[in-house]
């Protein structure tokens, strides 16, 4: 589907004579690349508009979409598992901050996680791997944002706005979570050698 409308967007930029038709390649992979990106984002919305609670969704996916763009984690094989496990994913998580509540349990979990990210991160996606200086570099951006999000979680709690700060918790959690699969994958393989 993200492909078709990236498809549909490139040659109405070639009919408004924008790009030339043998730049369409490059341009449908560009906006398929901008699409996908902001769809997690376009879910958070969706969900939230229908649960009543827009920003929360939007402060839960924000920390997600940002750390794991440079962590990396789990990937399903095709576009409609991912589609699928990230609407529950994203909903579980949604009604899950109605319900978690401030405390040393969820600081503690959150702290967990956030070391998981930094120790762990980034890890390789199997369509990409990352040369040594690239996953350097993803490192040290890991690092600064899971510092960052955790810095403002902390903020957001001592400004007494517990619900927001919650859901940077969450996205953060779920950042880590998703690593999980991989690293219980990377630990069978030395365990089996």
């Amino acid at each position: 589907m993200i492909e078709k409308c990236a498809n549909i967007i490139a040659d109405w930029l070639i009919s408004c004579k924008v790009v030339e038709e043998t730049d369409k390649e490059l341009y449908s992979y560009a906006v398929y690349s901008i699409l996908l990106s902001l769809s997690p984002l376009a879910l958070a919305i969706g969900f939230g508009i229908c649960m009543g609670c827009v920003r929360r969704s939007i402060t839960i996916i924000m920390p997600f979409v940002i750390i794991r763009k440079f962590s990396g984690g789990f990937h399903t094989k095709h576009a409609w598992s991912c589609l699928i496990w990230s609407c529950l994913l994203l909903l579980l998580c949604i009604v899950m901050s109605f319900y978690i509540k401030c405390g040393w349990g969820t600081a503690l979990i959150t702290v967990g996680a956030a070391v998981s990210l930094i120790l762990n991160s980034p890890i390789d996606n199997v369509n990409r791997e990352l040369g040594w200086e690239e996953y350097l570099r993803y490192k040290k951006i890991t690092i600064v944002l899971v510092i960052i999000f955790m810095f403002t979680a902390v903020l957001l709690f001592e400004c007494r706005l517990y619900t927001y700060s919650i859901c940077i918790s969450i996205g953060i959690v779920l950042s880590a979570g998703l690593q999980l699969p991989c690293i219980f994958k990377k630990m069978k393989q030395i365990f089996e050698k």
